[in-house]
C-alpha cells in the first residue's frame, strides 16, 4: 500500500497542476459562460461545463506520464526493497542478461503505447468535440 501511494503522491502535483489550469481556461469559455447566463448553480457550472473541459489536459498526461511511473518504481523498489520488474530490469542490465533485458524493454514499451491508447479512447469520451471514428 505504501508504495503505491508513494508513486501516486510523486505524479499528484502535476495532475493537481493541470487540473487547476484546466479549468481556469475553461472558466472564460463560452460554454461556461452561457451555462452561468441560463442561471444554473455555480457547483454545476463547475462541475458539470468548466471540470469536463478542464479534465482533458489530464488525460493527455495520463499517457505522457507512464514512462515516468515505470522509472519510479524503481526507485521505490529499491527503497522498499520490493521484488518487482524494474529491479529485474536493473539485474538483467547489470547481469547481462540480454533475453530477459529485451523483454523487460519490451514490456515498458508496450505499457506506454497502451498509455497512450488509453488516454486517446479517454480524450474521445470525455470531450464531445471529438469523435472516435474521427481518429
Amino acid at each position: 500500500m505504501l508504495p503505491a501511494g508513494v508513486l501516486a503522491v510523486s505524479q499528484l502535483p502535476w495532475f493537481t497542476l493541470y487540473v487547476r489550469q484546466g479549468v481556469g481556461d475553461a472558466l472564460a469559455e463560452d460554454p461556461v459562460r452561457g451555462a452561468r447566463a441560463r442561471g444554473l448553480s455555480e457547483r454545476t457550472v463547475l462541475l458539470g461545463h468548466a471540470l469536463r473541459s478542464g479534465l482533458l489536459p489530464v488525460l493527455t498526461l495520463i499517457g505522457s506520464r507512464v514512462p515516468e511511473l515505470i522509472t519510479g518504481a524503481l526507485l521505490v523498489e529499491s527503497v522498499f526493497s520490493w521484488p518487482g520488474i524494474a529491479a529485474a530490469t536493473v539485474e538483467a542490465a547489470t547481469a547481462v542478461d540480454f533475453p530477459l533485458l529485451a523483454a523487460l524493454t519490451t514490456l515498458a514499451t508496450a505499457a506506454v503505447l497502451a498509455g497512450n491508447l488509453l488516454a486517446d479512447l479517454l480524450y474521445g469520451l470525455f470531450d464531445p468535440r471529438v469523435k472516435l471514428s474521427d481518429m
